[in-house]
């Protein structure tokens, strides 16, 4: 059988791309085809905007009388749970946010409060931010909290979808204007401990006008349901006063819908871009 024959370029051989220049063009192609892919492709940057797919409130705790010589009690209250949807790796991230409630006329006498939050589930880990830190809100401050910017969106890092390692989560809808109602009250970390985040709240001394209201947020991913068991403990000089209650959700998160998710997030950025045209 005669093989067909190979028609020759009509371009004169001067004129020609080097093989090796288009070998070059070639393999540069690739090569940023592939780095899109592993960004995700998006204009996001190295986090994706996350939604929270599931959203409880945290049943109140029973209000605790405070030792002392005026009557008051304490109490968590407006405490709420949320999730994001589960990821390739199986992980969701879920908020804890509580309200600690002492009444007016309670007197801070070498006054602390020591607030705990416990995920019990194995598999459950306090989130980080991309700087490290763990995700735990308000920050620990020797100068105080009442001026402390509150939140408006945090970042999760190590935790991957849309493709990109990272996740933005918006935290300020269910967030007061500050994390304290009270001036001079300064916060410390205590030692780390896994499985259990712990702020310290140091109280400013005397006798507050009004009812001592300090809100708090610990961020974690889990491949279990999420929850988590949650208390504070005053202890002034008259003696300590406890309270406790747990927030859950009823189930594992459902995998993220990464299409829902950008359309929202597209939406989202018109929606400011417009905001910024209109200013």
């Amino acid at each position: 059988m005669k093989l067909p024959s190979i028609k020759r370029s009509s371009v004169p051989a001067d004129e020609r791309i080097p093989r090796g220049a288009i070998a070059v063009v070639v393999v540069g192609l690739i090569a940023t085809l592939a780095a899109a892919l592993l960004s995700g492709g998006g204009a996001g940057g190295d986090a994706a905007h996350l939604e929270w797919v599931q959203h409880r409130a945290v049943p109140d705790s029973k209000p605790v009388q405070v030792p002392g010589d005026r009557p008051g009690k304490m109490q968590l209250v407006d405490g709420i749970i949320k999730a994001t949807g589960t990821n390739t790796s199986g992980y969701s991230l879920f908020a804890v946010q509580q309200t600690v409630k002492v009444d007016q006329g309670v007197k801070f006498e070498e006054g602390t409060l020591v607030c705990s939050v416990h995920a019990p589930a194995t598999g459950t880990l306090i989130a980080q931010s991309t700087g490290g830190l763990r995700m735990t809100y308000p920050r620990k401050s020797e100068t105080g909290i009442y001026g402390q910017p509150v939140e408006e969106s945090v970042v999760a890092g190590k935790f991957a979808s849309h493709g990109h390692p990272s996740a933005i989560l918006e935290v300020s809808e269910d967030l007061p204007e500050r994390y304290t109602s009270v001036q001079g009250v300064k916060l410390e970390w205590p030692h780390y401990q896994v499985g259990t985040e712990h702020i310290e709240f140091l109280l400013p001394e005397g006798t507050p006008k009004a009812a001592t209201e300090l809100t708090f947020l610990t961020i974690w991913k889990t491949t279990r349901r999420p929850r988590a068991d949650i208390s504070c403990k005053l202890t002034t000089a008259p003696g300590t006063a406890t309270v406790h209650t747990t927030a859950e959700l009823p189930r594992i998160s459902p995998p993220i819908n990464e299409e829902a998710e950008e359309l929202k997030e597209e939406k989202r950025d018109e929606e400011g871009e417009a905001a910024g045209e209109g200013e």
